[in-house]
């Protein structure tokens, strides 16, 4: 490995992180945060920056210590246990002690499925956690490196950064170094057609700041679309609020948040006239929302939603009504 040089960002230096990591990296489990990318309406092309994939899958910090790996979520929570097969990790690093930061994801159909990773992050059964982790296998995509053999590079740069992380990786399952794209409106684009998440621009001179938001990291995520089922209506003074959606997940309908954005005053009256022949006695979810001034309904009026993501407890971040469609209740599905 070439000798480490400080400071290498081709000019002015940003901000540095205010926090200082030290050996043993034991001591910081649990009490940091991920430094967070904050939105921006359009992908845009800069020569300051790297353009990376935003992958639908769980934040994880890994911490490598002496051949053992421990798991922390955004939130700062063990999540050692949910992934045992991220263990390889250490064998894949060329160093004792490393903080990496990345994103667990598992494929389906060869695309991310945020369904499924949420699916693995919520199972809590140690017997039934090594049948899914081979159900379900999860991929590492890494794409930062905070601290490495007792030196904190929190304060470095992110191009010095992924120079390091080039050189003491072995990039293998379950281990992705996630790539670097010099263009963002063509990798967006890209995104696009592949129906992923989102990109992450990342200006190359950038410390890393723990627990911030920071306009050094720019997100921009296309809206995405959802075939729901209208399980409900949310009430306000006897006039419809809000409908209550939901799609099936493994046999069951699953409650996935209400929406009233995007109503028109004709969906208004589907929704009046359906109500009063639809009408059911009990939620048709198998989780049905904790509120007061709701009216259940028989399962059978679908309705195209677009939304902005999913929240970590799979609920529909934003969403709006496109429009109701004449597709069956069982084609709407997770």
């Amino acid at each position: 490995m070439p000798a480490r040089r400080r400071g290498e960002n081709g000019g002015k230096r940003l901000p540095l992180a205010r926090l200082k990591l030290t050996a043993p990296l034991a001591r910081h489990f649990g009490s940091i945060k991920p430094m967070e990318p904050r939105p921006t309406d359009a992908p845009f092309d800069d020569p300051e920056y790297f353009y990376q994939i935003k992958w639908d899958g769980i934040r994880i910090l890994a911490f490598v210590e002496k051949g053992r790996v421990r798991l922390q979520n955004r939130k700062g929570r063990d999540r050692t246990a949910q992934f045992p097969e991220l263990q390889q990790l250490a064998g894949l690093i060329s160093s004792e002690e490393a903080l990496l930061d990345g994103e667990v994801v598992v494929m389906e159909g060869g695309k991310p499925s945020f369904p499924r990773v949420i699916q693995r992050d919520f199972c809590q059964n140690e017997r039934t956690i090594l049948p899914l982790s081979r159900k379900l296998p999860c991929t590492y995509c890494l794409f930062d490196l905070l601290f490495l053999d007792g030196e904190d590079l929190t304060g470095e740069p992110l191009v010095y950064r992924q120079q390091l992380l080039s050189e003491v990786i072995q990039s293998r399952w379950p281990l992705y170094l996630n790539e670097n794209f010099s263009r963002g409106i063509s990798l967006y684009r890209r995104v696009e057609e592949l129906e992923l998440e989102g990109i992450v621009a990342k200006n190359k001179r950038s410390p890393y700041l723990l627990g911030q938001k920071s306009e050094h990291w720019l997100k921009v995520k296309p809206r995405r679309r959802l075939l729901c089922i209208v399980g409900g209506l949310k009430m306000s003074k006897g006039t419809v609020g809000a409908i209550l959606l939901g799609a099936y997940a493994n046999g069951v309908i699953r409650y996935l948040g209400r929406a009233g954005s995007g109503l028109t005053r004709r969906d208004l009256e589907i929704l009046r006239q359906y109500s009063a022949a639809g009408r059911a006695a009990a939620p048709p979810f198998a989780d049905p929302p904790r509120e007061k001034d709701c009216l259940w309904l028989e399962p059978r009026l679908t309705v195209v939603i677009e939304f902005a993501e999913w929240t970590p407890d799979l609920k529909l971040r934003a969403p709006v009504v496109v429009g109701f469609s004449t597709r069956p209740p069982e084609d709407a599905v997770i």
